[in-house]
């Protein structure tokens, strides 16, 4: 392969990464970068949202800038635009899990509506808190104790992604009374496409830890 082909790979060849989602709104990627092997010289083409899933400290450097030291926690989510050449390395001595969100479309000129008593950060702020919001995505926590359940709620736009900071056993019912199951481990990451009215209760028994990615 040219060497010129080598340093545009979207994906560092030091990392494991697996596919979780791919359709024209978004793919979704669960990355292991193992430490103290940095990365070939690339770049990415769309703005993300990066969810940590372990205690890490990483360097990022591009061509010609002082190199930027990141200290992650589990837990953490960032905004990471679309960006120039670079490499990076963990140079904490454990392997880094990022769940990392490439929003395809951009953002929409009318933002998407919901009836107010509806929008979940509002209508149940005891459950859900706004990590940040951009012309592209709505990101919040979303933490239900065991037996909690939802205010019902919608979700507006291109679609949402779900990704567990925690354990999940849980059954969602939506607006036309099916009800279906929610299972899955820390790391694990759901999408759904397009509008969505329902409300979810955790059967666990122990607190739900989710991260909810609103792509308008």
């Amino acid at each position: 392969m040219p060497a010129l082909l080598l340093a545009l790979l979207p994906l560092a060849l030091a990392a494991q990464t697996t596919v979780n989602v791919d359709n024209p709104r978004v793919r979704i990627l669960t990355v292991i970068d193992h430490p103290h092997q940095p990365t070939l010289l690339h770049k990415h083409d769309f703005n993300r949202v990066m969810i940590y899933l372990d205690n890490a400290d990483q360097d990022i450097s591009h061509p010609g800038a002082e190199t930027e030291h990141l200290h992650w926690k589990t837990g953490d989510v960032a905004w990471s635009p679309a960006d120039g050449m670079h490499t990076s390395e963990i140079v904490s001595d454990a392997a880094l899990r990022i769940v990392e969100i490439e929003i395809k479309l951009p953002a929409p000129p009318i933002p998407p509506r919901r009836a107010r008593n509806l929008d979940p950060l509002g209508s149940d702020s005891a459950h859900n808190k706004l990590i940040f919001e951009n012309p592209q995505v709505r990101v919040y926590r979303s933490i239900l104790d065991s037996g909690d359940r939802e205010k019902w709620h919608e979700h507006a736009g291109a679609g949402r992604a779900v990704v567990l900071l925690s354990d999940l056993s849980a059954r969602l019912e939506s607006a036309n009374g099916k009800l279906t199951s929610m299972n899955g481990a820390p790391g694990d990451v759901f999408w759904t496409d397009g509008h969505l009215k329902h409300r979810g209760t955790n059967l666990g028994s122990r607190p739900a830890d989710l991260i909810i990615v609103e792509v308008k």
